[in-house]
């Protein structure tokens, strides 16, 4: 799976689960724990993700890593703060209770849709 799609499967399941995080205490919580439990751990799944994207061969925040655990544990953290990242995105980018007329219905997933596309620009059609 490549990281593309790692990080779009982060970003509907924070659509999915909008309610939930919205109504938890700890939001910020929730979503570090959605990234962790799509980060790949086998080795052959971290090299694919890796030969999609070697800009995982860096680590923004480097007190993160443990060096000496190798380069497997480098892409692990690397995703996993690409997908944090894609997380609190989209939990930022959610429609507001405000914003709806009839607080019965919950949020409004058509205005959540994204346009999905690969990297190249072309079009996959729609992901909620």
């Amino acid at each position: 799976m490549s990281i593309y799609e790692l990080e779009q499967a982060v970003k509907a399941e924070v659509i999915e689960r909008a309610n939930e995080l919205k109504e938890s205490s700890y939001p910020t919580d929730l979503l570090f724990e959605l990234a962790d439990s799509y980060i790949p751990i086998y080795n052959h799944e971290l090299a694919e993700c890796l030969a999609d994207d070697p800009g995982l061969a860096y680590v923004d925040d480097e007190g993160l890593i443990d060096i000496s655990k190798g380069v497997y544990s480098i892409i692990q953290t690397a995703i996993y703060e690409r997908l944090s990242q894609a997380a609190h995105e989209d939990y930022e980018n959610l429609p507001d209770d405000d914003d709806d007329d009839d607080d019965s219905e919950g949020i409004n997933l058509i205005s959540a849709v994204t346009n999905k596309s690969d990297p190249s620009g072309k079009f996959q059609g729609a992901d909620l």
